[in-house]
C-alpha cells in the first residue's frame, strides 16, 4: 500500500490524500470522480463553491473550475450517512463543523481524521472514531499546543458582549459562516433577540437547521435561530446597528463580506468591540488589524479605535485530543498532515508510543 500526500503536507490547508492498494481512493478532494459525502456537507459544499466563484469574479481573478465543473461535481456527488458502508469505507462524525467526517478505509484498515475535534462544543458532540486501525492519517494543526479551557473562553466572550450591551454599544463578531457562526449563536442563546445575523452566515445557518441529526441540540438551535434577526438587505445595516447590539457576520478574517461594512461604520466608536472567535491567518486583514489597529484589505483602509479581542474557540483537536485519538485507535503507523509542525509532532508520537510516525511533504509517498 502507498499513501501519497497531495496537499496538507507540512502545511495547513488544501488537504488531499491519495491511498493506493488494489484500488485508488482520493480523500478530501474530487470533481470528476465519484464524490462521497453526507447530505449536509453536500449542501454546504455547494454554497461555498458558488461563493468562491462569485468572490473570485468580483475581485478580478479566476478559479481553476467553472460553473460546468461545479455542475459535474454535484452530479457525481453521492450522499452517505455516518456509519453507512460504501466501497468498503465508512464516514465517522469528526466533531469539527456540522457534517464534517473522518473516513475509514476498511479494506486497507486506514483511518483519515480530516479536520477533527475531540472536545464537545455548544453546537456539536465530540468526534466519533472506529474501534481500531492499522494506519492513522491525522491532522496536526495543534500538535504542539493545548487549548485554554473552553468553558472559560466562552465566559470571557459572554462578558465582553455583556459589557458592550451595558454601554449601549456594538459587539461585532466576524465569523466563519459554517460552524463558528452557529456555535456563537448557541453560546449567546440568552441574547438571541439582540442578535443580527448577516452574510453567508444566515444561509449556512438555515441549511444546518434543516439537518438536526448532525447537531447536539437541534431543537435549541432552531429555537435560537427563530429569535435572531436575519439581515436580508445591505441597505438595512445602518438601522441594524441602532437596533441590535450584537452583530454576527461573515467573513471571519475580514477579507470581505458584511463584517467589513459594519466595521467601517463603528470604527471610530471606542466603546464598541470587535470580537474574533476563530483563527486568523498571518497577514490577513483581521490579523493585521489586531496588530496595528488599522484595517486594510486592498480596497479600503481606515483606523479602528474599537476594542479588539480574540478568543480561542478552535474547532480543531489540541495536542491532548490528538494523543487521545492515537490511544483509542492504537495504530501501527501514523501520518501527520495539515500542520505547521508536522515533523516535530511526528517525532513526539514516535518517542511517546514507539510506533512509526511520518510527516510527508506534498508529493511524498509513504509505503507500508
Amino acid at each position: 500500500m502507498k499513501i501519497k500526500v497531495l496537499g496538507a503536507g507540512r502545511e495547513v490547508g488544501r488537504s488531499c490524500i491519495l491511498v493506493e492498494s488494489d484500488r485508488r481512493i482520493v480523500m478530501d478532494c474530487g470533481v470528476k470522480l465519484p464524490v462521497f459525502m453526507n447530505a449536509l456537507t453536500m449542501e454546504l459544499a455547494a454554497l461555498l463553491v458558488k461563493d468562491s466563484m462569485k468572490v473570485a469574479k468580483m475581485q478580478g481573478y479566476g478559479t481553476p473550475y467553472g460553473i460546468q465543473d461545479f455542475k459535474r461535481f454535484m452530479k457525481n456527488s453521492k450522499p452517505v450517512n455516518y456509519g453507512e458502508k460504501f466501497m468498503s469505507c465508512r464516514l465517522y462524525d469528526a466533531g469539527h463543523i456540522p457534517g464534517s467526517a473522518g473516513v475509514m478505509l476498511e479494506k486497507e484498515r486506514v483511518f483519515y481524521t480530516g479536520d477533527v475535534q475531540m472536545a464537545q462544543s455548544q453546537l456539536l458532540s465530540q468526534a466519533k472514531l472506529p474501534e481500531k486501525c492499522d494506519t492513522l492519517i491525522m491532522e496536526s494543526t495543534y500538535g504542539l499546543r493545548n487549548h485554554p479551557l473552553r468553558e472559560q473562553e466562552e465566559r470571557n466572550l459572554m462578558e465582553s458582549v455583556e459589557e458592550a450591551i451595558s454601554k449601549d454599544e456594538t459587539a461585532l463578531m466576524p465569523v466563519f459562516a459554517v460552524g463558528r457562526a452557529q456555535e456563537v449563536l448557541m453560546i449567546l442563546k440568552d441574547y438571541a433577540n439582540k442578535i443580527a445575523l448577516d452574510g453567508m452566515t444566515r444561509t449556512a445557518s438555515e441549511i444546518i437547521a434543516e439537518y438536526g441529526s448532525y447537531l447536539k441540540n437541534p431543537k435549541e438551535f432552531r429555537k435560537v435561530l427563530k429569535k435572531v434577526h436575519i439581515v436580508k438587505k445591505g441597505a438595512e445595516r445602518g438601522k441594524i446597528l441602532k437596533k441590535f447590539p450584537i452583530i454576527i457576520a461573515s467573513a471571519g478574517m475580514l477579507g470581505g463580506g458584511p463584517a467589513v461594512d459594519y466595521l467601517s461604520k463603528i470604527s471610530h466608536r471606542e466603546e464598541s468591540k470587535v470580537l474574533f472567535t476563530g483563527f486568523l491567518v498571518e497577514e490577513s486583514p483581521g490579523s493585521n488589524l489586531i496588530k496595528t489597529k488599522i484595517f486594510e484589505n486592498g480596497r479600503d483602509k481606515f483606523d479602528v479605535t474599537c476594542e479588539l479581542r480574540q478568543f480561542n474557540l478552535s474547532a480543531h483537536a489540541d495536542r491532548k485530543g490528538l494523543f487521545s485519538i492515537i490511544e483509542g485507535l492504537k495504530p501501527k503507523n501514523v501520518l501527520c498532515v495539515h500542520g505547521d509542525s508536522c515533523g516535530a509532532f511526528a517525532r513526539d508520537i514516535h518517542e511517546r508510543y514507539r510506533i512509526n510516525a511520518f510527516a510527508p511533504g506534498n508529493g511524498e509517498e509513504v509505503r507500508l
